[in-house]
């Protein structure tokens, strides 16, 4: 086992963030704000706005799969099921009929197909690829109709961080999605910024840009552009802490202090336990090897295994597909198989690799259970992360009911709507910053981030 450095920290039972994870019981809003979800998954980023004390109004989704999983934990919810760009009418509709109040936050988390870091694609911004997901790509736009006609007090856009410098054509003219905004909804006034969740406490590097929108006649708009601070939530951890900041949470540490069952991915059995959630896939003993050589704690990937399967030496690691020695194959690292001869599986430096223990987790994606994806091994144990885990460090609170999913048997879905959320914790601070805005017209300058010219 490798030392624990002292950008580490282990969290406790008492920690905020653990605390908001491992609620059972769904929060009750206060009554007091409204909201409306565009783009809503299965409303797991909507989770944080309702613990913040926001009544989730109206939420849109495009599959009917999902929207069913999210009206199963938002039943009080208007789900309006369908393609966002052709139910804008229905989704302001139901928005009226329910609520007479004036819409205080409106949120759009589209999906960022060709934008995102773990596309082998991305930065090909003119490739085949490219032009096909540019309409998606486009889809965050879509809330600038929605905005005209329910007029909300406070916008939220969240994307990868790609979107803030991505292109799009609107109305024959090439903009960036920020500067579209703006020219459309000259009503508001825009911050917008990457963060990283880590810098919240959340186990997870995951950088993501966050775009809000505040319509100028709020009280709290003059006060946040003399006090030169964004609408959005100070960070209160980072690396290695220090001048008043926590150290980033440590996968390692979050993991030792939940206690999850131990796994192992060398057969069925051992794969899986006894909540439905924490199992992994598994594989033969070739793949398997692959992955039990990597050095436990190392964050290495299995294409720098330095040992042959089959004679057991050291060997080298421009030996590559055949030990140098034995002439074997190098079953333990990713060779492409099949006929012809033995080679190495092309991939990034990231990919078939462990997570690094004294960091935060990698990115927690829709590909959580590909054991060839980016920095997907778990740090010390043979496998993937299990669903229950990648949901607990995307802070996923227990109160939200998978049994939906699980009935259906659709578990895939639960992987896949965790890898696109934003973490709940982050949208539940946003939402509490949003929130004092709105109610006191004041700013909290230390609370928010600051913004230097």
């Amino acid at each position: 086992m490798c030392p624990m450095p002292a950008a580490a920290t282990k969290p406790k039972a008492n920690d905020d963030v653990m605390r908001f994870v491992m609620r059972t019981r769904r929060p009750r809003a206060d009554k007091g704000l409204t909201a409306v979800s565009l783009f809503s998954g299965g409303g797991l980023s909507d989770a944080g706005y309702l613990a913040a004390g926001y009544t989730l109004v109206v939420q849109s989704e495009l599959e009917p799969e999902r929207a069913a999983i999210g009206k199963s934990n938002f039943p009080d919810s208007e789900w309006v099921v369908g393609d966002v760009r052709r139910r804008v009418d229905q989704i302001v509709k139901a928005y009226r009929q329910k609520e007479s109040r004036p819409l205080d936050l409106l949120v759009a988390t589209p999906p960022c197909q060709g934008l995102s870091s773990s596309n082998p694609s991305r930065g090909k911004r003119a490739s085949k690829d490219a032009r096909k997901n540019a309409r998606k790509n486009a889809l965050l736009l879509r809330i600038i109709e929605v905005a005209r006609l329910l007029e909300p007090r406070v916008i939220v856009a969240e994307n990868v961080r790609q979107i803030l410098t991505h292109a799009v054509y609107w109305n024959g003219t090439k903009r960036t999605v920020v500067q579209v905004l703006k020219r459309e909804l000259c009503d508001y006034e825009f911050w917008y910024m990457p963060v990283d969740v880590a810098d919240y406490g959340v186990p997870q590097s995951r950088t993501r840009a966050v775009i809000v929108g505040i319509r100028k006649a709020e009280e709290c708009v003059p006060a946040l552009l003399k006090a030169a601070v964004a609408p959005i939530p100070a960070p209160t951890h980072c690396d290695g802490g220090g001048d008043n900041y926590k150290p980033w949470i440590s996968v390692r540490h979050w993991c030792e202090a939940l206690a999850y069952p131990p796994l192992d991915a060398s057969d069925a059995s051992r794969a899986t336990s006894g909540d439905p959630l924490h199992s992994v896939p598994w594989y033969d003993a070739e793949r398997y090897r692959l992955i039990a050589d990597i050095p436990k704690h190392s964050g290495k990937s299995a294409y720098h295994n330095d040992k042959c399967p089959n004679c057991r030496r050291k060997v080298a690691v421009t030996d590559k597909a055949r030990c140098s020695r034995c002439q074997g194959i190098l079953w333990n690292r990713p060779i492409k198989r099949g006929r012809g001869r033995p080679r190495l599986i092309k991939g990034f430096l990231s990919s078939y690799r462990r997570m690094r223990s004294d960091r935060p987790a990698s990115t927690i994606t829709t590909n959580s259970s590909h054991v060839g994806s980016d920095w997907k091994i778990h740090p010390y144990e043979n496998r993937v992360l299990s669903a229950r885990e990648c949901a607990d460090i995307q802070t996923v609170p227990r109160w939200y009911n998978w049994r939906t999913a699980l009935k259906g048997r659709q578990k895939y879905l639960i992987r896949n709507l965790v890898g696109e959320a934003l973490p709940p914790y982050f949208t539940y601070l946003h939402g509490k910053t949003l929130a004092y805005l709105l109610k006191t017209g004041k700013v909290r300058r230390k609370q928010m981030v600051t913004l230097h010219p």
